[in-house]
């Protein structure tokens, strides 16, 4: 090859690489680009309101909560998340990104379970909701990146955070191996989506570690996706479901080193049985001062350990425990019980009237209670229309006067006026609004109320002024008490359904310890 043909090839190959560099620019644009828009639209905000209870003054208390989820399906409307995100709540409401309400889509519970705190969701409606993408988290190893995403701060999900994945299979309390990750997770975030570089759904944010005094440490806690979906399968057969055997706050970890004083074989760590069980699988089986070594010819290594190993069995079936009683090596066998314990649900409470709450006329009275002319909240029943509509009770404190409690008032809620078919009347009487209740009720119309609230500048100061802070409108379906319609055509026409939906909402909460 002469000079000449020498210089023309190399000045092809350079020409096709130049061609042909900014194809691999573009590529590896496309290979890096994340495109959050889409883990936004499909991850949910989950408000949940519990059951109204009465404190220890008589008033009607509830609470609202917050938490995350993502829609997995939008043929059956079907959105995952967190156990503890639902538990125990009698109203949950589910918000996709951008929405625009101030109510949120009605979302009955299917089943949960707190061993693995995952939950399945049913939406009443999500037309036009895209669905996630489920990844493998089988496939994850340190340094991969993650992306969370939830409402730490807002309503609905416009959060989202970055970091990596630190440790695949991190065991804190319970059978859960937990991704490990440093993406920002906050309350509010529980339930939702742990994402990968491609958008696909790794886990379920579900915890954190904090300091004593509740500082955020930067470590989030995520249920591996593969686990989820096993778990979800479990969960649409029927209620949960896991051995138990019986040795719950009994045990007590002897490192090698002090189970080597209690002459263990092999140099193995062991639990030592702190009490005698009274009831459960291990009672007559095992008693306090016994030293379990191995179960089914495996060693102990920590309580933590055992959860693990035993919460892998069902109901019925038997471990064996070897353990030292008294000096002496033994064999017992535990056959293993329930470790699931469902909860009672609470029942809609029973109501005079329409709208499930209490008023009183105050101005007859002296003291703060005269400063009130218009009629007064003073209880709000469990899952009656006000408790739906969120309205709150009037509330009372208490506070120390050298040897005395003094009660005292700590805010009111007054309705001053009802807005029926379009018009606003003012309120002067509570029978007044109980008139326009029932009226609605006969027609099937919706309310607002008006309610104004009264607050005191300084909460714990019973001497400052109750002072108005606010005044908002409450949209309401006036409705008899649920308990005491029991035609099951009637409940259907009310929509009530044929049954009461199963909630606290607590950032992340140690899971149950079953052994």
């Amino acid at each position: 090859m002469n000079r000449k043909s020498t210089i023309l090839w190399r000045f092809a190959v350079l020409g096709l690489f130049a061609s042909l560099l900014p194809l691999g620019i573009y590529i590896l644009e496309k290979h890096d680009q994340v495109d959050t828009d889409r883990m936004l639209d499909v991850s949910v905000s989950i408000r949940t309101t519990s059951h109204v209870t009465v404190d220890k003054f008589g008033d009607s208390v509830w609470e609202i909560s917050n938490g995350s989820g993502f829609l997995v399906s939008s043929s059956s409307c079907e959105v995952w998340t967190n156990h503890h995100v639902i538990e125990n709540a009698a109203l949950v409401e589910v918000y996709p990104r951008g929405w625009q309400g101030t109510a949120g889509i009605p979302a009955k519970v299917i089943n949960s379970t707190p061993r693995f705190d995952v939950a399945i969701l049913k939406l009443d409606d999500c037309t036009d909701l895209p669905a996630a993408t489920l990844g493998n988290s089988d496939l994850l190893h340190p340094g991969d990146e993650t992306f969370a995403v939830g409402n730490p701060l807002g309503r609905n999900p416009d959060s989202i955070s970055r970091g990596i994945i630190s440790h695949t299979q991190r065991y804190r309390e319970g059978t859960t191996p937990y991704l490990q990750t440093d993406a920002a997770i906050n309350p509010g975030n529980s339930g939702g989506a742990l994402f990968d570089h491609e958008g696909k759904v790794i886990g379920i944010n579900s915890a954190i570690d904090t300091t004593r005094n509740g500082t955020n440490l930067g470590i989030g806690f995520a249920v591996p996706i593969n686990l989820v979906m096993q778990v979800v399968g479990d969960l649409r057969q029927g209620p949960p479901s896991w051995g138990d055997a019986g040795l719950t706050g009994i045990v007590s970890t002897l490192t090698p080193d002090e189970a080597e004083v209690f002459r263990v074989p092999g140099g193995s760590a062991a639990l030592v049985v702190t009490r005698t069980p009274a009831e459960g699988p291990s009672a007559g089986r095992v008693f306090a001062h016994d030293v379990i070594y191995q179960i089914d010819d495996t060693n102990v290594i920590d309580a933590e350990q055992v959860i693990r190993m035993v919460g892998q069995h069902s109901v019925g079936e038997t471990l064996e425990l070897a353990l030292i009683r008294s000096g002496e090596e033994r064999s017992v066998d535990i056959i293993l019980g329930e470790g699931w314990q469902s909860d009672t649900v609470p029942q809609p409470d029973k109501y005079d009237g329409y709208l499930g709450m209490t008023l009183e006329m105050w101005d007859v009275e002296e003291g703060d209670r005269a400063l009130f002319k218009r009629p007064v909240i003073t209880k709000v029943h469990s899952m009656g229309p006000a408790h739906k509509a969120h309205i709150s009770s009037s509330q009372k404190s208490v506070m120390i006067n050298g040897p005395f409690v003094v009660p005292y008032i700590l805010d009111v809620k007054t309705v001053i006026g009802v807005v029926y078919q379009g018009e606003l009347h003012a309120i002067t009487l509570a029978d007044e609004v109980e008139h326009f209740a029932a009226q609605a009720y006969q027609t099937g119309n919706p309310l607002l109320l008006e309610i104004e609230y009264w607050a005191r500048t300084d909460p714990m100061d019973n001497k400052t002024s109750l002072k108005l802070a606010d005044t908002a409108f409450f949209k309401l379906l006036p409705r008899r008490a649920t308990a005491e319609i029991s035609n099951p055509a009637l409940r259907k026409a009310l929509g009530l359904g044929n049954s009461v939906p199963i909630t606290e909402l607590t950032l992340v909460g140690d899971r149950p310890k079953n052994i």
